[in-house]
């Protein structure tokens, strides 16, 4: 009697948990799954921005603090027999279609090689800060000379390594070959891993 009462508690428990298990899979988001259960497209790269085609900001508010966010869409797949949330099934492929959101660098049309020219041959009036943005900084260049000349030199420095950005957060459009500088932050809480790209 006792045998038969843990076979059918063990019995039990077995359509439980395959119950939860398959809850698990249907309830799982398409973009939440992880590395090896899907494929993505590579990006199509705009012409003129030499980034990804779509490539927006969003805007979200942390800690009464205001960031944003840069991301471009792209295309992804599962691997077959993987089932969620959030996709189009495609029967060629047996796995599902769907958006996954890549990160990127938002261009507002404010070119790098036009700023570094400007602020070389007219930084001394201020036409470089008035060209990013920078408006009253621009003015006060221009009426002190370009503060006796040293401000025009820094200014020249610091748009060359890309300190100086537009004023509205963007970045610049550079060259597919340009000399584009990325600022690496190193923490002991993440690992950066960098992709093969051959």
């Amino acid at each position: 009697m006792v045998l038969h009462i843990l076979s059918l508690f063990f019995f039990i428990n077995l359509i439980d948990l395959s119950i939860t298990e398959g809850q698990k899979i249907l309830n799982t988001k398409c973009i939440d799954l992880l590395v090896g259960q899907y494929r993505c497209q590579h990006p199509k790269i705009d012409d003129q921005t030499q980034e990804p085609q779509g490539c927006e900001r969003h805007h979200f508010v942390l800690n009464g603090e205001e960031k944003f966010n840069d991301t471009a869409p792209i295309i992804c797949y599962t691997a077959p027999k993987i089932t969620c949330q959030g996709g189009i099934y495609n029967e060629t492929i047996d796995g599902y279609v769907f958006e996954k959101r890549k990160s990127c660098r938002w261009t507002n049309g404010k070119y790098y090689r036009t700023t570094l020219i400007l602020s070389l041959f007219l930084g001394i009036f201020g036409i470089d800060r008035i060209y990013l943005g920078y408006y009253v900084s621009g003015l006060l260049k221009l009426f002190t000379c370009g503060f006796m000349l040293v401000g025009a030199l820094v200014d020249f420095l610091l748009i060359a390594l890309q300190v100086l950005t537009p004023a509205d957060g963007s970045h610049y459009i550079i060259d597919y070959y340009g000399p584009r500088i990325l600022w690496t932050e190193f923490n002991e809480n993440r690992t950066y891993l960098k992709p093969q790209t051959y």
